[in-house]
């Protein structure tokens, strides 16, 4: 499959803070940032599609109450006016209404806290995730970092599952991987079943204006560090999974493509130094 070249942006959505030993093994009991990065993709007939939204405003208000407020306690969210999604599609001339598509790499609350800001766009994800998410209790879905008052009232009307896309062979960067789902059947964007941390989780594979392929990985691993270190999260962090071996399955995946001869830039959902070093690379 020979992948176009899209005009792409990774974008920094707010961040929490949270003790770094639980997402790394031996890491530090200081509270560190864990960045929310989504990216901005140009499809050339789909127009501007979004992967994941990060944090907003509507997380705040969902966290507002008592027991969902444990979730701002326990991983306190820091969102500048000038990081909120809309605002940065703004200063790039982008309206809500502009955006086509959402990808969904899954359905926790730091990954979909911007849903209801985008009044016309589809919203791509796994059944397999969507059905879980849907058939969670108000606690259940709080210890598995879920709210669901975060999902737009009409959302089922908006959903396209990405089981439903046709499979296409990987590149040879990726072909640890073997296949993917085509999102638009055009050899665009392909999609990645990444399971454990939660149960349809994906991730998503793109050319960048200047064809360096990109992966986005979602929360398989928090940090390309613990990729290259092996280093998977504590026992602290397994309360929030959904299956431990199928993390250990993807994030030993992610180590083979991460291996590669040329390796697709991998690129975690809260990867600070990721953030750092191609927040003005990105094009």
């Amino acid at each position: 499959m020979r992948l176009q070249a899209l005009p792409f942006e990774l974008l920094k959505v707010g961040h929490c803070t949270h003790p770094e030993c639980v997402a790394t093994r031996g890491g530090r009991w200081q509270s560190v940032m864990f960045p929310a990065l989504c990216g901005l993709i140009l499809h050339p007939t789909r127009g501007y599609i979004l992967f994941d939204t990060g944090y907003s405003q509507h997380f705040m208000t969902a966290t507002q109450p008592f027991p969902e407020r444990l979730y701002r306690w326990t991983t306190p969210v820091n969102l500048p006016h000038e990081e909120q999604l809309l605002t940065q599609l703004a200063a790039r001339g982008i309206r809500p209404a502009d955006i086509s598509h959402i990808v969904i790499s899954h359905m926790h609350a730091d990954h979909i806290a911007g849903l209801r800001d985008f009044p016309k766009a589809r919203f791509i994800v796994s059944r397999a995730e969507y059905d879980q998410a849907r058939r969670m209790s108000r606690l259940g879905g709080l210890l598995h970092a879920f709210l669901p008052p975060l999902l737009p009232d009409d959302m089922a009307d908006r959903l396209d599952f990405v089981e439903d896309a046709p499979m296409r062979k990987l590149p040879p960067e990726l072909s640890m991987f073997d296949s993917g789902f085509d999102l638009f059947n055009d050899g665009s964007i392909l999609a990645l079943p990444l399971p454990g941390h939660s149960r349809g989780q994906m991730g998503v594979v793109f050319k960048r204006a200047d064809h360096r392929l990109v992966f986005m990985a979602a929360d398989a691993c928090w940090s390309r560090q613990a990729l290259v270190e092996n280093k998977l999260p504590t026992v602290f962090a397994n309360r929030i999974f959904d299956h431990v071996g199928n993390y250990r399955r993807s994030f030993t995946l992610l180590r083979e493509a991460a291996a590669h001869p040329e390796p697709a830039l991998i690129l975690p959902s809260h990867c600070e130094q990721s953030w750092k070093e191609l927040s003005n690379d990105i094009k």
